[in-house]
Order: C-alpha cells, then sequence, then structure tokens
C-alpha cells in the first residue's frame, strides 16, 4: 500500500520558478508515487493583512498554476483549505493540546514577526498548529518539505504524541520528507537571497516567474548579474554564476561539471543566452497551459469542489474520532429551514 503525502501551498502571487525546481516537480512526482493530497491553504494566507479580493484571485490563480506545472486531480487530490472546514476545527482541539512555549520557538515565527510579536495577529502565532491540524486530519506519513520546515514537522510529531497519549492513538506520526540534494535558487540580483515572491513584487528582475513571457523571461537572464571575469565557472568567489548553473543543471538535468565543460571558453554572453532558451522551453507550456485555464474559471471551481468532496471524505473519520475522544460527540445533522 502507497504512503500518503500531504503538501500546501499558499495563494499568494504567482509561483516562481524555485518554487518549480524546489516544490512542485516533486508534487508531480509524488502523486505517481503516493497516494498524494495537495492544498491550496487559503487560511494560512490570512496570516497576514489581506485584501479579500485579491485572495480569491490568487486562490484561482494557484489552481491553474498547480495544474499547468502537472499536478493532476485524477492521479491526486487538489483542493482549497476553507472548502473543508474540518482543518479550523481540528486547528482549535489542537490549539487547546499545544503550549505556549513551544509555539513561542517556532523559528519562523521569530522571523516573520521580526520582534514585533506583541503586535502581529494571533493567527502568525498559532498557523503552526493549523499546519500539524492539516496534516493530520488526512493520516498522512510523509510532508515534503525544504529544511526550513522541519521545525514544524517536529511540532505536528509532538501535538499527534500528546493527543494520542491523552485521548488514545487517532493520528499517523507524519515524517519530514527532505530532499538529500536540493536546488536552492537565489535571486538573480542578490545571490545571498533566495528569490521569492515577495522580493519580485518590489524588485521584478530577482526571479523568473512561472506563467512570464518568453521575451521577458530572456531579458532578465541576459541582464542577471554576473561575476566579474568571463569563465563559466561554479563555487567560492562565483555565487551569480554558481546560482546561474544551478538553474541551467536543475531545468536540463545536467550536472554543473558537465555544464562547465560545455561552456568552456564561450563567456557569459553565450551562456546566458543558451540558458535563457533552456528556461523558456520549460517553462512555455506551464504558461501556455495556465492561460487556458484561466480561461474558464468556472471550471476551475468546480474541479476544486470536486478535490475538496474527496478530501472530506477522507478527513471525516478523522475528525469524527477526535470528537468523540475529546468528549465534543457526534456532529449535529442540520436541516436548512
Amino acid at each position: 500500500m502507497s504512503k500518503r503525502v500531504f503538501s500546501g501551498i499558499q495563494p499568494t502571487g504567482q509561483g516562481h520558478i524555485g518554487n518549480y525546481i524546489g516544490a512542485l516537480r516533486n508534487w508531480v512526482r509524488l502523486q505517481d508515487e503516493h497516494e498524494a493530497f495537495y492544498c491550496i491553504v487559503d487560511l494560512h494566507a490570512m496570516t497576514m493583512p489581506w485584501d479579500p479580493k485579491v485572495l480569491r484571485r490568487h486562490t484561482t490563480e494557484k489552481a491553474a498554476e498547480l495544474l499547468a506545472c502537472g499536478v493532476d486531480p485524477d492521479r491526486s487530490v487538489l483542493f482549497v483549505q476553507s472548502h473543508v472546514p474540518d482543518h479550523a476545527e481540528l486547528q482549535w482541539v489542537l490549539t487547546c493540546v499545544a503550549r505556549m512555549g513551544e509555539l513561542r520557538r517556532m523559528v519562523q515565527f521569530k522571523d516573520r514577526s521580526r520582534g514585533e510579536s506583541e503586535s502581529v495577529g494571533v493567527g502568525l502565532f498559532t498557523y503552526p498548529v493549523l499546519q500539524a491540524a492539516d496534516v493530520l486530519l488526512y493520516q498522512a506519513h510523509g510532508v515534503p518539505v525544504g529544511e526550513d520546515q522541519r521545525q514544524h514537522v517536529e511540532l505536528m510529531r509532538d501535538l499527534a504524541q500528546r493527543f494520542n497519549s491523552n485521548f488514545g492513538v487517532t493520528f499517523t506520526l507524519p515524517e519530514a520528507w527532505i530532499p538529500e540534494v536540493g536546488a536552492r535558487i537565489m535571486a538573480l540580483d542578490d545571490p545571498t537571497q533566495k528569490m521569492s515572491k515577495s522580493d519580485m513584487e518590489t524588485r521584478p528582475s530577482s526571479g523568473l516567474m512561472l506563467t512570464e513571457d518568453p521575451a521577458s523571461l530572456t531579458k532578465k537572464i541576459k541582464s542577471a548579474k554576473t561575476d566579474s571575469g568571463t569563465e563559466v565557472r561554479a563555487g567560492d568567489g562565483k555565487p551569480e554564476l554558481t546560482n546561474l548553473l544551478t538553474i541551467f543543471s536543475a531545468i536540463e538535468g545536467v550536472p554543473v561539471p558537465e555544464l562547465e565543460t560545455r561552456f568552456a571558453g564561450s563567456g557569459y554572453g553565450a551562456f546566458k543566452a543558451a540558458l535563457a532558451d533552456a528556461v523558456v522551453a520549460a517553462l512555455e507550456p506551464i504558461r501556455l497551459r495556465y492561460e487556458e485555464l484561466m480561461g474558464d474559471p468556472g471550471e476551475l471551481d468546480r474541479m476544486l469542489f470536486k478535490g475538496a468532496e474527496k478530501a472530506a471524505a477522507v478527513a471525516a473519520p478523522t475528525m469524527d474520532a477526535v470528537r468523540e475522544r475529546t468528549g465534543l460527540g457526534p456532529r449535529a445533522v442540520l436541516t436548512p429551514q
């Protein structure tokens, strides 16, 4: 029997090539090997100030983006978090099991609150508990994450173990599935920072969007910051070239040393032109499929509702067990008046 995997992504703007290389390609592979649940976590997007219309639009766009990248609703369950109310209900139960001290130790809360912990929303403080509910609700075995999320998976395990000990064995203990070797894609204009959606809002040239047109992608790559000299080589003292070679290697599946040999003596211009061609070839099918999907938002909604029905059918037995074991009792069946 294949193991169940759960992963979520926030609907906070268009994804970039770093998201694709670091996560989304892996999601596509995992759906062929495991029972995969992929969630657009719109409730998580509300932990920071939000515009309701933008949140709704970004949720639809994120669904189109995931489908364009190869997530297949016939081979995995793709849905929106808020469409399955059990996420929020289980979060409250787990919040009552969690401890203030363990949430204060969450590194990402410290980073995102930036020392202003008394003035940020409570949702930012408790969102790791919602993450735990997301995963535990589906009895997931694996959570594909980067190293920076390992602490959150450990919290999921701690909360599951505490609940199991106090109320009876209910939850599967999830494991963090962290790739042994993962490409870390940095900003095109600053190789000391990871490529990020938030930075691209103020510095568009810092990243490559998945749905960007070929001319724009090519322009950005050709104007990307490079180290002094002309040798196409990765390593110490050449962070800009190392980043570009990492992108090329990940896109083509060719080891960096082989690329260094291929472009030996050719200079930066020829290398960047070839990289631009490779990136455009990889992303153009995604852009075209994305535009096709966005042409029928009603069909996207229907697809997401169908995914929510599948997700809810799996989540319900877990939530029923939680209600029974915590003394909440069965759900009331309400008849509309």
